[in-house]
C-alpha cells in the first residue's frame, strides 16, 4: 500500500490512537508517530494541529505533549471523537442489561448517549439530563423523560434546580452513569459541580443496580468534584484495555466488571 493510501485511514481512529499514545507516554515525536502509524509526517502534524485546537494536546518543537486533562472540563465535541469503538461496545453491553418495563436513569456523556439507540427491551422509561438524545435514532418502544434544566453548552447537559427536582420525584430500577474519573480510592468524580449533583441524585434515587459505563482511559483518573463512593457501583462496563490490577481491585470490593 502506498503512503498516500495509508493517509486515508479513518481520521477519528487515527487521531484517537495519537491522543492515546501521547496520554500514555506524556510526550511523542512527529517522526516516531509517523513510523508507528504508517502515515506521513505532514499527516501527523495536521492531526496534532486538530488535537491542539480541541485542547487535548500541546504541540512542542518536533512533537506534542499531553495536557493536564484531570484539571479541566473537556468539551462534549472533544470527548465524542475519542475511543469511539470502545464506547460503542460498552453501550451495546449496557443496553442488553435493560429489561422490559424498566425505569432507568441515563446521565449525560458521550458513552451514555450511545446506550439509547441499542435498547431492545419494551416499555422502558428513560429519565435523562443528556441534551443530545433528540439527535439519536431511538427505538420505538422507548419513552424518554427529559429532566429539563439549564442547558450547559460545553457538555450538552441539563443541570440546575429543574433537573434535580425532576430526579427527586422518580425512583429508577437501574441507572447508567458515565463520568470522567473512576477510582477505588477517590470514587466517582467529574469536572463540574452541577453535573456531580445531578449524577449523585440519580444514584441516590436508584432502587436497583448502579451501572458505571467508562472506557479504560477513565479508570484511575480523579476529577475535581466528588459524585459518590465506588461502593455504590454494582457493575462496571469497560473495555479490554483495563489493567488486570484495576480489574482485580474493583472485583475485590464486590463490583462486577464486564469487559467488552
Amino acid at each position: 500500500m502506498k503512503t498516500k493510501d495509508l493517509d486515508l485511514q479513518p481520521l477519528p481512529l487515527r487521531r484517537d490512537a495519537i491522543y492515546q499514545l501521547i496520554k500514555d507516554e506524556g510526550v511523542v515525536r512527529v517522526n516516531d508517530l509517523s513510523e508507528r502509524l504508517k502515515v506521513t509526517s505532514m499527516t501527523i502534524r495536521r492531526d496534532l494541529e486538530t488535537l491542539e485546537r480541541d485542547g487535548l494536546v500541546e504541540r512542542v518543537h518536533g512533537g506534542a505533549v499531553a495536557t493536564n486533562r484531570g484539571l479541566r472540563d473537556p468539551l462534549f465535541t472533544q470527548k465524542s471523537i475519542l475511543h469511539q469503538k470502545e464506547k460503542d461496545a460498552i453501550a451495546s453491553v449496557a443496553a442488553n442489561l435493560v429489561e422490559d418495563c424498566d425505569t432507568i436513569f441515563i446521565n449525560s456523556g458521550s458513552t451514555t448517549l450511545r446506550i439509547f439507540r441499542d435498547i431492545k427491551a419494551k416499555q422502558v422509561k428513560v429519565i435523562t439530563n443528556n441534551a443530545c438524545f433528540p439527535m439519536e435514532d431511538m427505538p420505538s418502544g422507548l419513552e424518554i423523560i427529559s429532566t429539563g434544566g439549564i442547558f450547559r453548552r460545553e457538555s450538552f447537559t441539563l443541570i440546575g434546580e429543574t433537573a434535580t427536582q425532576t430526579i427527586t420525584n422518580i425512583y429508577a430500577s437501574k441507572s447508567f452513569i458515565g463520568l470522567d474519573g473512576l477510582s477505588v480510592q477517590y470514587g466517582l468524580t467529574t469536572p463540574v459541580q452541577a453535573e456531580a449533583q445531578v449524577n449523585r441524585l440519580m444514584i441516590e434515587h436508584t432502587r436497583g443496580p448502579v451501572i458505571v459505563v467508562a472506557d479504560s482511559s477513565k479508570i484511575g483518573r480523579v476529577s475535581s468534584f466528588f459524585v459518590a463512593s465506588v461502593s455504590v457501583v454494582s457493575k462496571l462496563i469497560t473495555d479490554k484495555f483495563i489493567s488486570d490490577e484495576d480489574r482485580r481491585s474493583f472485583e475485590q470490593i464486590g463490583i462486577e466488571v464486564l469487559i467488552c
